[in-house]
């Protein structure tokens, strides 16, 4: 009998690949100030494990859908040869990259070149002195450079992903949506969600469970700022409440398949497109098409907690009596089956280490 439904390897369209745990921001909402431990660069999944990988998701399960994460991706020696390694992969149809757009000046043009199909850009805040505050370390001016310099090589279907927050962004969700008028790409409002020692309110003293321990690294338990939640529903009336309606979209003609619903403003001739991701107040468990894979070689089936395989023994010492691109595409098989049927309320890992 077929596996059917989310856990099933048959439902997964999408392998979220990150490449590295390291970043050159410090976001509020994705690791504590201090930064974290990084990975050791020897746990690091290297170019050609990761090229294995793929071949394994495209041959075996039909995966054709890549996403290059982090960290930050753009952080990766050699990311623009790891981008043409994948491209050449026969039956990779589409290869895109998220990051936070700091290094994108510079890289939007070699990526394009490399054969990178799409790339979408995180900004919290259009004040430069707010997403200073957000990012730590950020420059927003640079940021919007390398979003125009993306479009200006001609990485298509360009996104930009708003993680809103109450009491950090929440006077700014008009002003995001308004880059959709005038601009040919899609505004993603995503809900904060909770994940590891990242929070916007302090910590408190109880010990960590060990539930929140895994593989992948684990992390300790605190309040994680739930107070930050702002629903989707309530994101859609400040902007229809200011710009009018908002229509749905025909999904089909959206790049990827990601979980966003996607609207169009009614008035104003509006170029691009908004999105919402509400991971929070509507979870989207029973239609989840993506697998993850850590910088470290770890396979995750959720976002939040557990359904972890670690794959690193098979890629780094096989069995000879096993073919390896069977058994990565059965550890594939088998973490999908992990899945839970809704997610927790928080994430038991870094963001930073299972690339969102």
């Amino acid at each position: 009998m077929l596996d059917t439904g989310p856990q099933s390897i048959a439902a997964v369209r999408v392998l979220r690949i990150s490449v590295t745990d390291r970043c050159n921001f410090r976001c509020v909402y994705c690791m504590p100030e201090e930064g974290v431990r990084w990975l050791p660069k020897e746990d690091i999944l290297t170019f050609e494990e990761i090229a294995d990988v793929v071949r394994a998701a495209i041959d075996v399960h039909g995966i054709r859908r890549f996403k290059l994460t982090g960290g930050e991706p753009t952080l990766r020696h050699g990311i623009v040869d790891l981008v043409r390694m994948l491209r050449s992969i026969e039956g990779a149809e589409d290869l895109s990259l998220t990051t936070n757009g700091f290094l994108l000046e510079d890289l939007a043009l070699p990526l394009k070149e490399s054969g990178l199909d799409r790339v979408t850009v995180s900004i919290d805040s259009l004040r430069p002195d707010r997403f200073r505050q957000i990012t730590r370390t950020g420059d927003l001016a640079t940021v919007l450079r390398g979003l125009d310099r993306a479009e200006d090589v001609g990485l298509a279907s360009l996104k930009v992903n708003c993680v809103t927050m109450r009491g950090t962004n929440d006077d700014e969700l008009v002003d995001f949506a308004k880059l959709s008028l005038d601009r040919k790409l899609t505004v993603r409002f995503i809900e904060y969600m909770p994940l590891g020692d990242a929070a916007l309110l302090r910590p408190t003293s109880r010990a960590i469970d060990a539930s929140e321990i895994g593989p992948a690294g684990g992390c300790g338990a605190q309040d994680r700022g739930a107070d930050a939640l702002i629903p989707e529903s309530e994101v859609r009336e400040t902007i229809e409440r200011a710009l009018g309606p908002l229509a749905p979209f025909d999904q089909s003609k959206e790049a990827g398949v990601g979980p966003a619903k996607v609207f169009v403003l009614s008035k104003g001739n509006p170029k691009g497109r908004i999105g919402f991701i509400s991971a929070m107040s509507a979870p989207f468990c029973s239609t989840c098409n993506r697998l993850r894979i850590t910088a470290n070689g770890i396979l995750r089936s959720c976002l939040f907690e557990g359904g972890e395989v670690d794959i690193r023994p098979i890629l780094r010492t096989p069995d000879p009596s096993r073919d390896r691109k069977i058994a990565v595409a059965q550890a594939m098989t088998d973490c999908v089956r992990l899945k839970p049927e809704v997610h927790s309320h928080h994430g038991n890992e870094q963001m930073s280490r299972i690339g969102g």
